[in-house]
């Protein structure tokens, strides 16, 4: 049986429920002016932080062969993929890591650019990144890379060793300035240190070997002086008791005591030339006459020398580049689907922001 209907305004008995209370709607929830402002900020950062990688997603996956000079000069624009045939400074190389433990990469500057073009390679030194001289990635600013910072801290704070010519060392003497072999021009303080070795043509290193017919230094001493060669044992200690062999020094040129050990049929015994290490600081090599490079009082002709070692700490120049090697635009993909997301979500809060300051700020019309 079908209850009666209630009248409208009657009392509701207290086991009741208020059919009036059942159909009020919940209100909606409202989304704070700073919330939607927070949200399109963000969303507005992320995409244009994402504006390099979106660019150089759109790359052709074919990277495009340009001069190194060219990318040194900045005629080539970057967040590109482009390839370039380059000889890196290994000897210069920076390692960068990114973990305890990581291999990390190898921060390579390129030959004859001055420090202006760098090369990102592999920690892992067996990795083959090149055959050809060629290298392929993607180029960017040196200072939009998250390990800049560090890069260029430790160029400008640690002396790394260039190496110059005689001649080149000659030239740049009274302007403080040098061309190094790679083909850069340096600039010199006269702290930074010099150093380099000459062979000796006039004394020579005999390394003989304990053998049964000698099986002395002494015995070895005789028979050296038997032969005519005037040898004395090798400062600071003359035998290597592991490896069976005794050093001796002798006042004659390379040639002339393989001569004489052949004839005297010495032949558990080899020659080799005497290299002198001279270290000074460029300040005090700048005071070299005419004669030859002065370093502790001795005077060497420039002709005896062949390369010197300069250590310079140098910093990286502000418009430098440098090559991701290996990257290439298809493992990107993943950037535009999360553009396109940001995108929309950024728009959704707008709409939410304009209506919020609609709802808030706006007076209400009457």
């Amino acid at each position: 049986m079908a209850e009666p209907p209630v009248e409208e305004g009657a009392p509701v008995p207290a086991d009741a429920i208020d059919p009036d209370l059942i159909k009020l709607r919940r209100s909606r929830p409202k989304i704070s002016i700073v919330t939607a402002l927070g949200i399109v900020v963000l969303c507005a950062v992320f995409l244009l932080r994402l504006g390099p990688d979106r660019h150089f997603a759109g790359e052709p996956e074919t990277a495009t062969a340009v001069a190194t000079a060219d990318v040194a000069a900045g005629k080539i624009e970057v967040e590109r993929h482009i390839q370039i045939e380059a000889e890196p400074e290994m000897a210069q190389a920076i390692r960068s890591m990114k973990n305890k433990g990581d291999l990390g990469l190898r921060i390579v500057p390129v030959r004859g650019t001055g420090d202006r073009v760098w090369l990102a390679l592999p920690g892992d030194g067996w990795e083959l990144v090149s055959t050809s001289g060629r290298y392929t990635g993607r180029l960017r600013a040196l200072d939009d890379v998250p390990l800049a910072p560090s890069i260029r801290a430790f160029s400008a704070g640690t002396p790394r060793p260039v190496f110059a010519t005689a001649q080149a060392i000659r030239a740049g003497l009274a302007a403080n300035k040098i061309k190094t072999v790679a083909g850069d021009e340096l600039a010199l303080t006269g702290s930074e240190r010099v150093a380099f070795d000459v062979v000796d043509t006039t004394t020579s290193t005999i390394i003989v070997s304990i053998i049964e017919r000698l099986p002395s230094a002494n015995a070895w001493l005789s028979a050296l002086r038997n032969a005519g060669i005037p040898a004395s044992p090798a400062p600071p200690s003359p035998t290597d008791a592991a490896l069976g062999q005794v050093r001796f020094d002798v006042a004659m040129p390379v040639a002339d005591v393989t001569m004489k050990l052949e004839a005297g049929e010495l032949w558990a015994a080899r020659v080799e030339p005497v290299k002198r290490h001279f270290a000074t600081t460029w300040a005090t090599l700048a005071k070299s006459g005419p004669q030859g490079f002065t370093v502790d009082g001795a005077t060497v002709p420039e002709s005896q020398v062949d390369l010197v070692g300069i250590y310079v700490a140098r910093p990286i120049p502000s418009d430098a580049y440098i090559l991701l090697v290996g990257e290439n635009p298809k493992t990107y993909w993943h950037v535009m689907p999360i553009t396109i997301t940001l995108a929309v979500l950024g728009l959704l809060f707008l709409w939410a922001l304009v209506r919020a300051i609609k709802r808030d700020v706006l007076p209400t019309r009457a």
